[in-house]
């Protein structure tokens, strides 16, 4: 019979990666017929036990990540996370933002927190729902921080912050081509964009003169 973890990532195959653990547990119970009455317990302790994000972590393998910290409930497979192409102007990633100054106020970045959130929305832009099908078979999309990191917009590296976009929707919300509002972007509920940063870009990113 396989192990729990095994089940736990098999689940979590089956959902593309990323879940919440009600999911999980609807998943694992397809996989496993006999399940004890501890069974929901089990799988949320052998999670944080094969997770280097949990204080519960056993310095063996490190299967799992929290998408959006502990207590939110959402889980994803780290090796999906580590597939996960990098942003094009990128291409080597960092672990810290680089700022290079062009024509527009645009950072270089490819932070772990927009790679996962890459990978909770399937790298589908959240305006258009293009995917974009690379010639290896991944998918591929780009993080926007809608409130500009860095002077003078001091915008915040959090999921409330940031939208996954098709380069086309890159570039428009980079330049305030584009207005945004909450009603037509397609969120989830482990991720949700604050009310605070679409005003930002619509008051003050589509105002500027480049």
């Amino acid at each position: 019979m396989p192990s729990w973890e095994q089940d736990i990532v098999q689940a979590l195959e089956n959902l593309g990666g990323v879940a919440s653990y009600d999911d999980i547990y609807s998943e694992v119970s397809k996989l496993r017929s006999d399940l004890p009455k501890t069974w929901k317990a089990v799988i949320r302790r052998r999670i944080q036990d094969l997770s280097s994000d949990s204080d519960g972590f056993k310095n063996g393998q490190d299967l799992f990540y929290s998408v959006n910290g502990l207590g939110a409930g959402m889980w994803g497979l780290r090796n999906k996370l580590s597939y996960t192409p990098k942003a094009a102007d990128l291409p080597a990633g960092t672990k810290e933002p680089e700022r290079e100054y062009t024509t527009t106020y645009r950072v270089l970045r490819d932070t772990n927190l927009a790679r996962k959130l890459k990978l909770l929305h399937n790298n589908s832009c959240q305006i258009c729902g293009l995917q974009i099908q690379l010639s290896n078979d991944k998918l591929y999309s780009e993080a926007h921080h809608i409130i500009p990191l860095g002077a003078p917009h001091n915008g915040s590296d959090t999921p409330e912050n940031i939208i996954v976009l098709c380069p086309n929707h890159h570039v428009m919300c980079d330049y305030g081509a584009i207005e945004l509002t909450l009603k037509e972007i397609k969120q989830v509920s482990a991720h949700r964009i604050s009310q605070k940063s679409i005003d930002y870009h619509n008051k003050v990113i589509r105002e500027a003169e480049l």
